[in-house]
């Protein structure tokens, strides 16, 4: 018993133990964040202040969580000194954690949970700060904390940039202007239907692209317009995005069927109407539509649908009331080829990258170039990446922002001119295309204008100023930054199927530009921070253009049989789709040495209709009384073959010769008896003229008055070599069958192209003979109509409407139904 009592604890403490070693184990993860801080050091400032938060993303609760102001004492004066430091991660540089006297410490909590998020502010006068003379110092906040079950104290670190600026600097005045992208990935598939990040969009609240939210009033697309409109800015627009707004204005659908009405889409339709009134009150720049991934078109030869895309940017520009149009390649740089096609495709702004140009200054003087291009000159507006870049270690949040922009103007305002007279120093910064300015942008920009070294400008300005003309080398183009393969491997379906639907159409010139518009959404350079959606667009685009060719297909006979080695069998297109379409019928058998088809015609189908073609075939010589597996396929005017194959039987009969002989035999004995009863109407009037003493009139003889006999009943009509005689089974009405008989009077593609360019019509048709080929159940054998001269007929006559009636495929009055083998006789 006393045993088993001291197991018990034993036990318990393994427990304990066995938990405890599990915890230590685990690696707690803290993320730490600057929200604000003191932007710049100079005589007016007392105390550096820095304020954030702590998130404990980990699985391990931590104590005594502290946060404490850290400083680097060696300033950076150049650059390049900055641009090294900006690429260091936190914890490589060391420096100074300021944690005497404890009061300058901020306590921030004794237990942050896991998932649990705590706010910190330390304050340091700038007394109590090691600065010595002007430039930029490396600052930050070091925290620290004690993983639960350890005894261990862990430190986690977030670091910016700060300028110190002291009494009798000299200081160069900077030109600063902003461009300001108004751009999101593209979401819309066609018509009015979305897709999202999920594959649905949801309401005005949920997440998604698009997302309805990010144009309300707390917004991202909200908050740029406004902060662009209140520090006039340059705003630079992907028109696809006013396009979409455009169409969720009055409610859309969703890629999975879910309406969203026009209530809740109200936040788009303000931001539309408050973004039409900015736009035109502000200095404004359109981008190709969908802003396309310029490198990515050129590395794999897809850029024959960019001056669509510079096509739509000129009609936004005119009807947004903006200021021109502007490329922009993502990268910031553009070799000699992609600059050929901006210019060619009417582009002449282009936004590049400073070192795209390596041979120009760097001291901020030449921020507008003129580059020459085989198809005219081009005007390059230089941004400075440096500005908006952030940093250190890549971080982008508002405050790195602001940081590293007032850092590296610093720099430039505090560099030496030399001796000689100082040049103007102007430079250009653009935000990144997905910037979240947050609650902060406004404190960045109330920042910037409150800097005594620097002077915002419109980048209207700067363009209307003389261009330094550029001669020298072009940096190579950033290759390797492309649209991820997947996405590629989906456009160049989506190029395929976009090819076979415009071949396909009646009317393509109507359908193009749509169809040039999606792909150009699936080229965006936004695709780049998200493939997996890019490759959803794409896919879902396709599988809509591959539906809407689904509709058109082939609608077979059941059954057909030649009555002879030559005949003619119907076959019916129909065309479910809602708009016109020009398809060419193939035909042919599974093995091609039992049956020879004459080539077709193509024919139009118009929505809803059928169309019946007719399809002339000729056996060869050892095919006798046999069923013939055939195919029948469509194909584009040009070839390109789309749908599956629908096969149907043949049924060859084999006795034609034998009925030209027993039609022979036919005809003799009627020969025959024209004959006697000629002869017996001649001998009857001579023996009567005789016996009256009268002379015969030869040409009476003929004629001579006899008792009136019954009509002998006339002989099948001769059926000509090379018809058929044809069978069809009927089908049930619900599906579309061949029930439409064709004529000679339908125009080839040829002649059709000829009337309409003379803009006549064909009227001097004339009525053929009958054949013996007939149609069971369709048309009349003393109505069926040959094979035309020289080859297989062309065409139909008649097309079927979805409730049977039947009418005339060319409308023409002149062209009749041709009379009976009775009325002609």
């Amino acid at each position: 018993m006393v045993g088993a009592l001291l197991a018990v604890p034993l036990s318990l403490s393994g427990v304990l133990a066995a938990g405890t070693s599990r915890a230590v184990a685990q690696e707690p993860q803290v993320r730490v964040y600057l929200d604000s801080m003191t932007p710049v050091v100079d005589e007016r400032t007392r105390q550096v202040r820095i304020s954030g938060r702590i998130v404990n993303t980990g699985d391990v609760a931590l104590t005594t969580v502290n946060a404490m102001l850290w400083f680097h004492d060696t300033p950076l004066t150049t650059r390049q000194e900055l641009a090294a430091a900006a690429r260091e991660r936190p914890g490589e540089r060391l420096g100074l954690r300021v944690d005497e006297p404890w009061s300058l410490v901020d306590e921030v909590t004794e237990r942050l949970r896991p998932g649990r998020t705590a706010s910190f502010r330390v304050e340091v006068p700038v007394e109590d700060l090691p600065f010595g003379a002007a430039g930029v110092y490396v600052v930050g906040v070091d925290v620290r904390g004690t993983p639960e079950f350890s005894s261990s104290r862990q430190t986690w670190r977030a670091r910016t940039f700060l300028p110190y600026v002291p009494r009798g600097t000299t200081m160069t005045p900077v030109e600063v202007s902003f461009l300001l992208p108004l751009t999101s990935a593209p979401s819309l598939v066609a018509g009015d239907t979305f897709t999202g990040s999920d594959g649905v969009t949801g309401t005005t609240v949920a997440d998604g692209t698009p997302n309805p939210h990010e144009f309300g009033t707390d917004g991202r697309l909200s908050r740029l317009l406004e902060l662009g409109s209140d520090h006039r800015l340059t705003f630079v627009v992907d028109p696809e995005l006013l396009a979409e707004a455009e169409r969720m204005a009055d409610g859309y659908s969703t890629s999975a069927g879910v309406w969203i009405g026009p209530d809740q889409a109200a936040d788009v339709r303000r931001w539309l109407n408050r973004a039409r009134g900015v736009l035109a009150a502000h200095h404004t720049l359109f981008l190709p539509y969908a802003d396309p991934d310029l490198p990515t078109l050129h590395q794999y030869q897809l850029t024959d649908r960019y001056q669509r895309a510079m096509d739509v940017a000129a009609d936004a520009v005119r009807k947004y009331r903006a200021s021109g149009t502007v490329s922009w390649p993502s990268g910031g740089r553009a070799d000699a080829g992609m600059l050929e096609t901006i210019a060619a495709s009417g582009g002449e702004t282009v936004l590049l990258n400073r070192e795209a140009l390596p041979r120009l200054p760097a001291d901020g003087s030449s921020p507008v170039a003129s580059l020459a291009t085989p198809e005219g000159a081009l005007t390059a507006l230089l941004v400075d990446t440096n500005l908006t870049a952030g940093g250190p270690a890549g971080q982008s949040s508002p405050v790195h922002v602001q940081q590293r922009f007032l850092s590296e103007t610093a720099l430039l305002a505090m560099q030496d001119g030399g001796g000689g007279p100082t040049p103007l120093r102007r430079v250009v910064a653009a935000f990144p295309r997905n910037w979240n300015p947050g609650p902060s942008g406004q404190t960045l920009f109330r920042a910037v204008e409150s800097m005594t070294w620097l002077r915002p400008v419109s980048a209207a300005a700067l363009l209307s100023q003389a261009p330094t003309a550029y001669g020298g080398p072009l940096a190579r183009a950033d290759r390797q930054g492309t649209l991820h393969p997947s996405v590629i491997s989906e456009l160049r379906q989506l190029s395929t199927t976009t090819e076979t639907m415009l071949q396909l159409l009646a009317e393509p010139e109507a359908s193009e530009p749509a169809l040039d518009l999606g792909f150009l959404r699936g080229t965006s350079t936004a695709w780049r921070r998200d493939p997996l959606q890019a490759a959803h667009l794409v896919e879902t685009m396709d599988g809509n253009l591959q539906s809407a060719i689904s509709k058109v297909s082939v609608v077979p006979p059941r059954l057909v049989t030649l009555s002879s080695q030559t005949g003619r069998f119907p076959v019916t297109i129909y065309n479910g789709g809602d708009e016109p379409v020009r398809v060419r019928l193939q035909v042919k058998p599974r093995d091609p040495e039992l049956l020879d088809v004459a080539p077709i015609e193509s024919v139009r189908v118009d929505p809803n209709r059928r169309v019946t073609v007719s399809v002339t075939a000729a056996a060869s010589g050892k095919v006798a009384r046999q069923a013939i597996q055939m195919e029948a396929r469509l194909a584009t005017p040009s070839g390109i073959v789309f749908g599956p194959p629908v096969s149907f039987p043949v049924q060859v009969r084999g006795y034609g010769q034998v009925g030209w002989v027993i039609i022979g035999v036919g005809l003799g004995l009627m020969a025959l008896a024209a004959g006697t009863r000629i002869y017996r109407s001649v001998h009857s009037a001579l023996r009567r003229r005789r016996a009256g003493g009268t002379p015969v009139d030869p040409a009476e003889a003929g004629t001579a008055t006899e008792p009136p006999t019954p009509a002998e009943p006339a002989p099948p009509a001769a059926t000509p070599p090379g018809s058929a005689d044809l069978t069809e089974q009927t089908t049930s009405e619900s599906a579309p069958s061949p029930s439409v008989t064709l004529s000679d009077d339908t125009l080839t593609d040829a002649e059709e192209s000829q009337a309409r360019s003379s803009g006549t019509t064909r009227t001097d048709r004339k009525p053929t003979k009958p054949t013996g080929t007939h149609l069971a159940g369709s048309q009349p054998a003393d109505t069926a109509r040959p094979d035309p001269p020289g080859g297989a007929p062309r065409g139909t006559a008649h097309e079927t409407s979805p409730n049977g009636t039947e009418r005339p495929t060319q409308t023409d009055p002149a062209v009749a139904p041709a009379p009976s083998t009775r009325d002609r006789t």
